[in-house]
């Protein structure tokens, strides 16, 4: 029969962009992404746009304000102060008089001049009062009645050696800078009067020389106001503007604080009274956020490609990113911000670690470490190493051992101690001083951030579709309402659970596989048994076995049941897919024997479908159903091994398994020769711990020797089916 070539449309295949093929998928990375940068983006917008503050002189600060970076500003206040002092230092400047000396001069001579004038002037006749009035109005300077009369009453030559005494005290007076706006004036006129009590005078004249000199005295230099002005300015202009300089993370003004103008000119010289956008930084924080989320993409499809691969897992990692972001921007301008750091840090490590494995976490704890140090004011080089080494360590701080009281415990202590221990010894590193509460607060910061972890993962990890350690230890608990009906309801079936976890979990390590999910697994893989437990023979503890009334058809279908019963016995309890899986995939398509054999001794083998006693699959598609599946065909095997030794635990193990994989029952899964050999040699040795017995001395053997004849003669031959060769008999 030819067959027709199909229509190719498409025949170069998928787009691809750089090698990269451009599925639906990669679609969805992408926008992943760019929605991703994008927010990313908006949580460090601060970075390039700095929160306006709106404060003003003589405004209380409402709140804490630190440098986002370093920066030298202006010292309005300080630069003024200085300039001042410059302008402080310029003296008056004057303009000199020339005309003063002669002026002066020329005052004494008019007294005397108009005295002598007074004297001759007979119409005044003896009237010496009149001539002293007359000289005293008119005389520009207020002389005294006694020094007038004098003047007018006195000798000629004892009034010239008066004038010559005068004249020669003002003319040493005027040679000293006397300033119109000093008390250099009053200075010179004490200084004159002290010069005329020296002269070779009587008193009487000696006072006439006082007062005329103090009266001759006048300035001979004028204050020039415009040329001071303009001196004291040009000082001024010559003082350089001070400047200071302010680190990044310095406190520039502190919660009630009075605001000064110091303060208003740091917040003017960092752009925080009015923020603009600086291009260049926005540009170049959006390249290396594009690189931070490229780069941790590119690290989970390589290495851990079941995240990659996950929409939701994925999805849930981009939200952590984005988390810790906003947390860390939110908390940045607080006083103990690496505290908060560390916290958030640890906290979202702990969970991705509990949700994804701590290969994940750790790479997520240096792209964290990163995101710090953007968001840290000054890029704090020590915070983004020790967000780093805390959040590795907390990703291996969250043990899978133990119960989750004692796993937060456990972490919180341990990662407490761990923040305080590397904040220290990373500051003392760099010569940074750190206080007490700083501390205090990174200890509290690890002992939140565990329980924070713990409770944050209970609440997405069926939202994400992960079953995290805690989960499965939770449900491995003795107590949980399913294993507790089993253990009483079907006890037979509970213990070889038990036996098959046993069993199952050396195996799972020898091989790497998840071997708490197996054992968990183990134990709720029979809970279908429930629906009719007294039709296994596990549970009939010698009483009449119902199979032996039924025909073999139905015979069968009650055995095969419990698997689909289990199935959805675990959906409605919300059992984790994982062992659901395994609850359905665990007998695979193998086949029912007993009822198999029945019906071809009733029926004829020509008369009888084997298709119809098999269990409806699937075959096990993970390593963890295959496991399971192996272990409980092993367990059932060995329930009926008489006298057991050595070798016939390693020929049962090798009949088990190799029947198994003739039958293909593992051909779905994706175990490997190299992984049946370690699940071979595991089993052998858990079966033969087992089995294992104490030696017996000589006397213990001859009183117990007939205790363990009667033991043998009672031990049930092996079924039908073990005999010719183990084969699934649906007991298992």
């Amino acid at each position: 029969m030819s067959r027709r070539r199909r229509k190719n449309n498409n025949p170069a295949g998928p787009p691809r962009l750089l090698g990269v093929v451009l599925t639906p998928m990669f679609y969805r990375r992408a926008g992943m992404a760019v929605g991703t940068i994008a927010l990313l983006f908006l949580a460090m917008w601060t970075r390039v746009m700095p929160q306006r503050v709106s404060l003003k002189l003589g405004d209380v600060a409402p709140r804490r304000i630190l440098a986002p970076r370093g920066t030298t500003y202006i010292d309005k206040k300080a630069t003024e102060d200085a300039r001042q002092k410059a302008r402080d230092s310029v003296l008056d400047q004057y303009v000199s008089d020339p005309g003063a000396d002669a002026l002066a001069a020329r005052t004494v001579n008019d007294v005397f001049s108009l005295a002598k004038e007074l004297r001759d002037d007979e119409s005044f006749g003896d009237d010496e009062e009149a001539r002293v009035q007359a000289l005293i109005g008119r005389l520009d300077i207020p002389i005294s009645e006694n020094t007038a009369r004098l003047a007018v009453s006195s000798t000629e030559g004892a009034l010239e050696r008066v004038r010559a005494a005068a004249l020669d005290i003002v003319k040493q007076q005027m040679q000293r800078p006397i300033r119109d706006n000093t008390d250099d004036l009053s200075q010179a006129r004490e200084a004159a009067r002290k010069a005329a009590a020296k002269a070779l005078l009587k008193p009487v004249y000696q006072g006439m020389v006082a007062e005329l000199a103090a009266l001759a005295l006048r300035p001979n230099q004028s204050y020039d106001e415009q040329k001071t002005k303009a001196e004291r300015n040009r000082a001024a202009a010559a003082v350089e503007q001070v400047r200071r300089q302010i680190q990044a993370d310095d406190i520039i003004i502190d919660v009630g604080e009075t605001v000064t103008q110091r303060h208003l000119d740091i917040l003017e010289a960092l752009g925080l009274m009015r923020p603009t956008v600086d291009y260049t930084q926005a540009l170049a924080l959006l390249l290396l956020l594009t690189a931070i989320v490229v780069l941790l993409g590119a690290w989970v499809a390589r290495f851990t490609p079941e995240v990659y691969a996950d929409d939701r897992r994925l999805l849930l990692l981009c939200v952590v990113l984005v988390l810790a972001a906003t947390g860390l921007h939110a908390t940045q301008q607080w006083s103990v911000f690496a505290a908060y750091a560390l916290g958030i840090s640890t906290a979202l490590a702990m969970m991705v670690a509990m949700l994804f494995g701590v290969r994940l976490a750790i790479a997520l704890s240096a792209f964290l470490g990163v995101l710090v140090g953007i968001v840290a004011t000054g890029s704090d080089a020590r915070l983004v190493i020790v967000t780093i080494l805390c959040s590795t360590f907390a990703s291996y701080a969250i043990s899978r051992a133990g119960s989750k009281s004692l796993t937060i415990a456990r972490a919180a202590g341990l990662v407490g101690l761990a923040n305080a221990v590397l904040f220290v010894a990373t500051s003392e590193v760099f010569g940074l001083m750190i206080s007490s509460p700083q501390v205090i607060a990174t200890v509290l910061a690890g002992l939140i951030s565990a329980s924070i972890a713990v409770v944050a993962v209970m609440a997405l990890e069926r939202m994400v579709g992960v079953t995290t350690d805690l989960r499965l230890l939770e449900l491995a608990n003795p107590n949980e309402p399913v294993l507790h009906r089993l253990l009483t309801e079907a006890p037979g079936s509970y213990q070889s659970s038990v036996m098959v976890g046993n069993i199952a979990e050396p195996a799972a390590e020898a091989i790497g596989a998840p071997s708490l999910l197996v054992r968990t697994a183990a134990m709720y893989h029979d809970i279908g048994k429930l629906k009719r437990p007294y039709f296994f023979i596990e549970n009939q503890f010698g009483g009449d076995n119902p199979h032996d009334k039924l025909r073999p058809y139905l015979s069968a279908l009650t055995l095969i049941a419990h698997v689909k019963d289990g199935y959805e016995m675990a959906r409605e309890i919300g059992l984790p897919k994982e062992i659901a899986d395994v609850i359905l995939q665990h007998h695979g398509t193998s086949l029912a024997a007993i009822p198999y054999r029945n019906a071809i001794k009733e029926e004829g083998p020509e008369n009888v479908n084997e298709a119809d006693f098999r269990y409806p699959g699937p075959k096990p598609q993970s390593r963890e159903a295959a496991l399971v599946m192996l272990a409980d065909s092993v367990e059932a095997a060995a329930r009926t091994l008489v006298n057991p030794d050595h070798e016939r635990i390693v020929d049962l193990v090798e009949d088990v398994v190799n029947a198994k994989v003739d039958d293909g029952q593992l051909d779905e899964s994706p175990l490997t020769f190299a992984d049946l050999k370690a699940i071979k040699r595991s089993f052998v040795s858990t079966l033969t711990g087992m089995f294992h017995q104490r030696l017996r001395y000589p006397e213990q053997e001859d009183n117990h020797g007939d205790a363990n004849e009667e033991r043998k003669a009672s031990t049930p031959e092996p079924p039908e089916e073990q005999k010719e060769g183990p084969t699934d008999s649906g007991e298992g």
